[in-house]
């Protein structure tokens, strides 16, 4: 019998389809694969150690250090970042996570170079109560621009470099802004931050880090300024944004542009421009919690609940809550609004008045007058809160000492210095009401609801949950202002519904 030398049509066609079947299984199994890197972040665990001597570095100077490296981090490598001081005393949430890197800075400044050592561990080396098994990388001394650039060159995951210079190119404009970044958190250096930040973006035109730090000072200083105007606003903004020129969907700056127009009123402008920012950095913790402030002003608690978990599925909130919660406050969830008030050394929130003034608003809350007067007192005194903050909390305190006429006399002066401003901040506004109310002044507490709601904060739900509102509820001018604000909402909930966070 003899042998084919060839197939036949139908042979071949059948092979064509095995073929074409093994082709599309290879493809399937790679989609899936990919997707899984799509879900499946690395996250980072970034530690920030307080500088030694030998450094060259004050505390300050390495945290603004550390700050560029997450930056980096999360621009170039769209990692997961949590940022935090000390190495974690329990290593439990991280041991055995394949996409968890514990990276510890070491950096140092040798006279206008950057030594920018680290050292690291990945989650599948970690064991619970045993020494973390550090895998050191030890750099040499360079130019700060070269530093990074070999800093993300050796990374343990590859990092792959994005639009947008973030390093300054000259050493002195480097260490500059280190400065800058170092006192932005100190009121009494906070022009003389500004004014560096001002020359490096004169020297350094095209980098995105000096615009953005920039941004961030003048962003602080508005903060401060109860008497801000609207040009100051507007050139802050502008900052922003050429920064995010350079850098586009930056996650830092899309952040702070973020809140300062959804502390403008303009929650719409602000959910529309972090949205656009996730869809390219859909896993930065950092602009979940832009939404997150941005919805809740918006009265959008669904989407800034859901935003919330989004965030913290990215992060270890057990040992470094991102945000103060309030959304939490607002939905009734007291236990986690309070875990989120916890301190950590030399981070905003423990330097600002922030946490100590919500604590002592929950206890307000709770009927705690006692501990709610302590907390504020706390808050008025720290040395570089945001001034708007510890008057506010002297305020408070002073109404919850029975001192009322005074602190009548502190918040209307307070209040007469607003008028006319661009007001910064509308859920800063409803607090103003609830002082008004606390005090027994149903007329100016009605004045500044309303206020609040004409500057943007439009969280339905608390305006009827706040136990110190509870004064203006049967005014007719109340129901009015619930009417506008069901509407406004209504508008909101219809352009930004929830399934939005899981197109990403």
């Amino acid at each position: 019998m003899a042998i084919p030398t060839s197939r036949s049509p139908r042979g071949n066609l059948w092979l064509g389809v095995a073929f074409a079947v093994l082709l599309l299984a290879g493809s399937g199994l790679a989609w899936l694969l990919a997707l899984q890197g799509v879900r499946s972040p690395l996250k980072i665990v970034l530690i920030t150690s307080t500088a030694a001597e030998a450094s060259g570095l004050e505390g300050a100077q390495n945290r603004a250090v550390a700050a560029l490296v997450q930056d980096e981090l999360e621009h170039h490598g769209r990692f997961a970042i949590t940022s935090v001081t000390e190495v974690p005393a329990d290593l439990g949430p991280f041991c055995g996570q394949s996409q968890t890197l514990l990276v510890q800075l070491e950096p140092r400044r040798v006279g206008g170079d950057l030594n920018l050592s680290y050292r690291y561990a990945w989650g599948t080396k970690l064991v619970r109560d045993q020494a973390v098994p550090w895998t050191a990388h030890q750099a040499e001394p360079q130019p700060p621009a070269q530093a990074f650039d070999a800093f993300l060159r050796t990374f343990p995951r590859k990092v792959h470099p994005s639009a947008g210079d973030l390093i300054p190119k000259a050493p002195s404009v480097f260490w500059d802004l280190m400065k800058a970044g170092a006192w932005r958190l100190q009121n009494q250096h906070l022009d003389e931050a500004m004014g560096l930040a001002e020359q490096a973006t004169r020297r350094e035109p095209t980098c995105a880090s000096a615009w953005i730090l920039l941004g961030n000072l003048r962003y602080r200083a508005l903060l401060n300024s109860p008497a801000a105007y609207r040009q100051e606003q507007a050139d802050t903004e502008a900052y922003l944004q050429r920064g995010l020129a350079l850098a586009p969907d930056h996650p830092r700056g899309t952040f702070l542009l973020s809140l300062l127009k959804a502390d403008s009123g303009n929650q719409q402008e602000a959910l529309d421009l972090l949205l656009r920012a996730r869809r390219k950095q859909p896993h930065n913790p950092t602009l979940l919690t832009g939404i997150t402030y941005a919805a809740r002003g918006a009265g959008l608690l669904p989407l800034a609940r859901r935003a919330m978990d989004l965030r913290d599925e990215l992060t270890f909130v057990q040992v470094q809550p991102q945000a103060v919660d309030i959304t939490c406050l607002y939905t009734g969830e007291m236990p986690r609004f309070e875990a989120s008030l916890q301190e950590q050394p030399g981070h905003l929130r423990s330097t600002s008045g922030v946490l100590p003034f919500y604590r002592g608003y929950l206890a307000l809350t709770r009927g705690d007058h006692a501990l709610a007067r302590r907390e504020f007192q706390t808050a008025a005194e720290l040395a570089n809160g945001y001034p708007n903050i510890m008057r506010l909390s002297e305020i408070y305190s002073m109404i919850l000492e029975g001192r009322k006429d005074e602190a009548w006399q502190k918040l209307r002066e307070y209040d007469q210095e607003r008028i006319g401003m661009r007001e910064p901040d509308g859920e800063f506004t409803i607090r103003l009401a609830e002082a008004y109310a606390l005090m027994g002044d149903r007329a100016s507490a009605m004045e500044m609801a309303s206020r609040a709601f004409a500057r943007g904060f439009g969280c339905t739900v608390w305006y009827e949950r706040s136990p110190m509102l509870e004064p203006l509820r049967g005014l007719p001018k109340w129901k009015a202002l619930m009417q506008h604000l069901q509407e406004r909402q209504a508008l909101m909930d219809e352009r930004f519904p929830i399934g939005l966070l899981e197109e990403n």
